[in-house]
């Protein structure tokens, strides 16, 4: 009963909350972690939801900006609407670099609207995906909020909602889109990871190479990144996701 009650009290306060942001017209939402405060833009009460829990990943992700330092150069790989890569570069001091990868069309202008909000200049984006090969692939769009479920498609999947994308190779795209071997690597890539950590082999392997954290989805595979020279810092599961940090 008590349980039910505090489901109820949190539903009506963040309802009341977003519907104050809808009247006053500002539908942004302020969020802090880690001494670091970032901005974003709300555009249901779904994604407010998202948003100011940070997905239900604030623990994982108060460890993950722990190991970020100025002037690391950080890859976002699936950076949705952006609430990891603002932080990311923040942390960074804005000295640092910040790749951001998204290949869902409506997310990436979403992510682009909430890098202008925090009138951050160094982040780029990549339109796209990654993979093991470059190809051209199918998107399977996800819906709001934030259209986060997006992911490659795969056979049984239905095609009805589907969208040719490119994907690219990591090591391809780190070595002509960045200065240098980034630091930092965050994977949330809905079922693609074999694909994607394959594709990024010798980034990963580099010294340079010291922090990733990769979302595993339904089933993970730790193994596949301690290969290439990485130890387990941290695991949670949320769901049928697995967050996994790991460190050289």
């Amino acid at each position: 009963m008590i349980t039910r009650l505090k489901k109820i009290y949190r539903f009506i306060r963040h309802k009341s909350e977003y519907m104050f942001f809808v009247i006053s017209k500002k539908p942004t939402i302020t969020v802090s972690i880690n001494e670091i405060t970032a901005r974003f833009h709300v555009n249901s009460y779904g994604e407010y939801v998202r948003v100011k829990s940070l997905s239900g990943e604030r623990e994982i992700l108060e460890s993950l900006l722990s190991q970020i330092f100025p002037g690391d150069i950080i890859m976002d790989v699936g950076a949705n609407i952006g609430t990891h890569t603002i932080l990311f570069s923040k942390k960074s001091e804005r000295i640092g670099e910040v790749i951001s990868i998204e290949p869902n069309r409506k997310s990436s202008e979403r992510l682009k609207e909430n890098i202008l909000l925090n009138q951050l200049e160094n982040i780029q984006i990549f339109d796209g995906g990654l993979g093991s090969t470059d190809a051209t692939k199918l998107l399977l769009v996800g819906e709001e909020p934030s259209y986060g479920k997006s992911r490659i498609w795969s056979s049984g999947d239905s095609k009805s909602s589907t969208v040719e994308i490119k994907v690219t190779k990591g090591d391809n795209l780190v070595s002509r889109s960045l200065s240098a071997i980034p630091n930092v690597i965050k994977i949330d890539v809905e079922g693609y990871e074999k694909e994607v950590i394959q594709g990024l082999r010798t980034t990963l392997e580099h010294a340079e190479c010291r922090v990733v954290m990769c979302e595993y989805n339904r089933i993970p595979n730790p193994d596949l990144i301690v290969e290439m020279g990485f130890t387990i810092l941290s695991s949670s599961k949320r769901g049928t996701d697995t967050h996994i940090i790991y460190v050289k």
